[in-house]
């Protein structure tokens, strides 16, 4: 299934009445107007309704495949981690909400008073982001400047220890040794994961 077929369906099923009045408007009177000027040969009208019919088509195609996804609040993707974590089913919709993108660490520096969190400074694409990991028992700051990592781009920031977090990093494993997941090749920071 393509994108726009899926967004077509999604639509459908998420607004059936609005589906259906959409239907009923397009076939009842552009319909009948294109086939009026067909009838009468109006070559001008029927080539000008039928651009209009196209461009209503195009209104509803954008309107449904532009919108922008809202930013997924710290709550929201850690019931997602949680429901993975316990092998429960999250909807499309839950997953769509967690934007995740390839960010290049390029600063790293321990967290006063903390064994366990290190600030990072990511270069974001052409956006720079500062995210705080818990990650300081199993990598030095040192070892983290230039690695190119996996991040929650769209995580509503949020302070921990103090320090402000604007997104979250993907590791592997818990405790004391997470591991990074990293791109296997390197990528263009801020490229998106699919």
């Amino acid at each position: 299934m393509t994108e726009i077929q899926f967004y077509i369906l999604a639509f459908i099923i998420t607004h059936p009445f609005a589906f259906m009045l959409l239907v009923a408007w397009s076939f009842l009177a552009k319909g009948a107007a294109l086939l009026r000027a067909f009838e009468r040969k109006e070559k001008g009208w029927f080539v000008a309704l039928l651009l209009i019919n196209t461009v209503g088509i195009l209104e509803v195609f954008y309107l449904y495949t532009k919108r922008k996804p809202k930013a997924a609040t710290h709550k929201e993707v850690t019931k997602v981690a949680e429901l993975i974590k316990e092998g429960g089913e999250i909807t499309y919709d839950d997953f769509a909400k967690v934007e995740l993108k390839v960010a290049k660490i390029k600063e790293a520096v321990r967290v006063e008073k903390s064994e366990k969190l290190i600030k990072l400074q990511l270069e974001l694409g052409e956006e720079k982001r500062q995210i705080v990991a818990g990650i300081g028992k199993a990598y030095a700051p040192e070892d983290l400047i230039g690695k190119e990592i996996i991040t929650v781009a769209n995580l509503a920031p949020k302070a921990l220890m103090g320090v402000e977090s604007h997104g979250m990093l993907l590791a592997a494993g818990g405790g004391e040794n997470p591991v990074l997941l990293t791109p296997e090749k390197e990528m263009e920071s801020g490229a998106k994961v699919k």
